[in-house]
């Protein structure tokens, strides 16, 4: 009998793709100091922060995963997915309130917001997970964890294709070499400008992959859920 394991990433993924899109603008806006506030920055992070670390909590400490057949990476999304959906999500969640905070004494003249000394700690331990997304590009590609299921409704147009693996590898690498560049992109304007562009590119990747799902998962569930009867006969 088929099992259904946790689809609920549909929303995680389009979470972190949000979260990517809006750090360089939320970089740009910081640096160009237009005198606007940046508190709305940091309650959208606190925002999706605290969604992405739950859920990815949940995901990581729900062990083993219910299987589904067909579907490989059902196998170690603990791993691969709940595990840097929880650390980044907490990361997030945290950045959030050290943004908030820093306004809010910059406010009450107390100090001035200082974004460099606020954020690259945090960046420094999100570049350290950033290594671990690479490795996690690379296994997956290599152990055929990143290959299309065939009960999923979207994704199994592409069986059998390199298209949709190597387009997971490039979603993992691409956001790992992103938050190994953040701590650097705050003070260094080369930097900066090729972080903006991958964090950019490999955000509106993953906002795209979560688009998909919220399609493809409705029809990822077992049978007779996947042959819904649109009109049954009473």
């Amino acid at each position: 009998m088929e099992m259904q394991g946790i689809t609920y990433n549909t929303t995680m993924g389009l979470v972190v793709g949000v979260i990517m899109i809006l750090v360089p603008i939320f970089l740009r806006t910081a640096l160009a100091r237009t005198g606007r506030t940046l508190s709305g920055f940091g309650y959208a992070f606190v925002i999706l922060g605290l969604y992405l670390g739950a859920t990815g909590l949940h995901m990581t400490l729900t062990w083993p995963l219910e299987q589904i057949d067909g579907a490989f990476c059902c196998a170690v999304d603990n791993v691969t997915f709940g595990e840097p959906a929880a650390f980044y999500g907490i990361i997030t969640l945290i950045a959030g309130f050290a943004i908030i905070r820093g306004e809010d004494r910059a406010d009450r003249g107390i100090r001035d917001f200082d974004l460099v000394a606020t954020l690259r700690p945090i960046l420094y331990v999100a570049a350290a997970g950033g290594v671990g997304l690479i490795f996690f590009a690379i296994a997956g590609l290599h152990f055929g964890q990143w290959r299309p299921p065939a009960v999923e409704p979207i994704a199994r147009m592409l069986e059998g294709s390199l298209l949709e693996p190597l387009t997971v590898f490039t979603m993992y690498f691409g956001t790992g070499v992103a938050a190994m560049l953040s701590p650097f992109a705050l003070t260094n304007k080369k930097v900066r400008t090729i972080f903006i562009c991958i964090t950019w590119f490999i955000g509106m990747m993953w906002t795209f992959l979560g688009f998909t799902l919220f399609y493809g998962h409705v029809g990822f569930f077992p049978f007779p859920f996947n042959e819904p009867v649109p009109h049954p006969t009473l």
